[in-house]
């Protein structure tokens, strides 16, 4: 009996981390969007201190260097079918990142902050490009029309992605830059978590702020 009650116990514990590590949604506004960052810290998400901070009413990603390869900071919660929007601007010379979507957090050696997925990607001549991390590499490479209007250092850019069934959107600063029909049933993503990342080897900063999602119904 002894016995039982120490493994309930456990259980019940356990259980209560697990709800404690949940990332509650905040509510939607009356169009249906929610925010993801408050502005103020880093509530809902998870990566690696050394990197991320927030300054300034916005997420910072920064580090001289970046042992371990690329870091990513984490909101802990799966979407399947949304419209995700976020500001973002890199400073620096060389920097690249990118907004992971409908992706998996899987650990490498010490680094635990590792993502595997859909990546709306971002650099000197990639901005708006879709890589699949730890996948397939590139899934849409060539712009749909033309390319976009990148501001440069210190000059917001607004990025949004719409993933809708099988169906993927990127758009910067209002221009759509790729439009994929991803049919692939073994590797293609339903769903999974959102991510920012921070390229290896570092020596750049990555700035976010904005970031919302609308949650899109499917028949």
């Amino acid at each position: 009996m002894k016995s039982f009650a120490i493994i309930l116990s456990s259980a019940l514990i356990t259980a209560s981390l697990s709800a404690q590590e949940e990332t509650k949604l905040p509510k939607s506004d009356a169009d249906g969007w929610m925010t993801l960052f408050n502005g103020k810290d880093l509530s809902g998400w998870d990566g690696d201190p050394k990197v991320w901070r927030v300054k300034d009413g916005y997420i910072s990603g920064a580090i001289e260097k970046l042992e371990g390869g690329n870091t990513f900071l984490v909101f802990k919660k799966p979407f399947s079918n949304f419209v995700l929007e976020a500001d973002c601007v890199l400073v620096g010379r060389g920097g690249n990142s990118g907004i992971q979507y409908r992706s998996k957090q899987s650990e490498r050696g010490a680094n635990k902050w590792v993502v595997k997925g859909y990546q709306a990607d971002f650099g000197n001549g990639l901005w708006g490009k879709l890589y699949e991390e730890g996948g397939r590499g590139v899934l849409a490479f060539d712009y749909k029309d033309k390319a976009p209007s990148v501001k440069g250092d210190d000059g917001w850019n607004s990025y949004r992605i719409t993933a809708k069934g099988s169906k993927l959107t990127h758009e910067i600063n209002g221009t759509v830059t790729i439009e994929l029909d991803d049919q692939d049933e073994k590797k293609a993503a339903k769903e999974g978590i959102i991510g920012l990342q921070y390229h290896s080897p570092g020596g750049f900063e990555v700035r976010f702020k904005n970031i919302r999602i609308k949650l899109l119904e499917t028949k």
